[in-house]
């Protein structure tokens, strides 16, 4: 394996974990070079080696799949239309209409952008670690990471929407995200689900395995042992069917992800929808979660 792991557990670092190797995978970002997966047997949860300290070399430029580069174009207004319908869904979820929200790790911004349309009488602010707001939040409000201290215990509402699966130490990770809540706040985490069907299915083709950048890979167990750890309590717990498999078509296929494949996921996601609700393997975890 070439470094020790056996402290390397995401959920307790003072548990020994008893890694099985998942293989190698491709590396995404052309950056890293051999990629391989290690999932623990005894909390579910995987990891990505090998492992990086630091993971903003990752994202210079904003030239990951995280981020959308053109803010005109067709793709953009597709990506709209779902992100408003899933910020509507997930304020379903969260309930109370909240007065403060930040969207920890908000990545292309357009998901925030979609939020606060939705809330027009809240502050909604994006935030992430580039100094500067990505294209769909330059009119909008947005903070750097570095910049967030003074904000600490002043959000109702508190948004890490695909982001724990970006570091390689969640628990972490997870303890400065909490921290940003008011006592009594709301946390919504949303992670991909390592053990939904496609993983079955698609092996290392499915998308949202997208190493070197996702570094940790949770199962419903495994995302809940964390939260709890990290003195969380639960509110409600639902499967998210997340729309990857347009770019797992690429994948699959050997191919660029293009408008085509976008297209294609569009077109297969009843089907992926309704195979993930007969199987109970969805696609991605999302807790709400309340801050005591």
């Amino acid at each position: 394996m070439g470094e020790d792991v056996t402290s390397l557990c995401p959920v307790d670092p003072a548990q020994a974990c008893d890694f099985e190797s998942l293989g190698s995978f491709a590396d995404k970002s052309g950056k890293v070079g051999p990629v391989s997966v290690l999932r623990c047997r005894r909390c579910g949860v995987g990891i990505s080696m090998p492992r990086l300290p630091d993971v903003a070399f990752l994202y210079d430029g904003r030239e990951s799949q995280d981020f959308q580069p053109d803010a005109r174009g067709l793709a953009h207004r597709i990506k709209q239309i779902a992100f408003r319908r899933q910020a509507r869904t997930l304020l379903r979820h969260v309930g109370a209409r909240p007065g403060r929200v930040l969207d920890f790790g908000c990545g292309s911004g357009q998901f925030t952008r979609c939020l606060g349309d939705l809330l027009p009488d809240a502050t909604v602010i994006g935030s992430d670690f580039h100094d500067g707001a990505p294209l769909d939040l330059t009119d909008r409000l947005y903070l750097p990471q570095a910049r967030l201290a003074g904000e600490q215990g002043s959000f109702d509402l508190v948004l890490a929407m695909h982001v724990l699966e970006h570091d390689d130490d969640p628990a972490a990770l997870l303890a400065r995200i909490v921290a940003m809540a008011r006592p009594g706040g709301t946390i919504v985490i949303e992670v991909p689900n390592i053990d939904c069907i496609w993983t079955r299915l698609l092996g290392q083709h499915w998308d949202a395995w997208y190493v070197p950048f996702h570094r940790s890979h949770f199962g419903r167990r495994g995302l809940r042992a964390l939260v709890e750890r990290g003195g969380l309590n639960i509110v409600s717990e639902h499967a998210i069917c997340l729309p990857t498999m347009g770019r797992s078509l690429a994948n699959l296929f050997g191919r660029r992800n293009s408008l085509f494949f976008l297209l294609a996921g569009i077109i297969l996601h009843p089907l992926q929808w309704a195979l993930e609700k007969a199987t109970g393997r969805p696609s991605a975890i999302r807790l709400v979660l309340r801050r005591p």
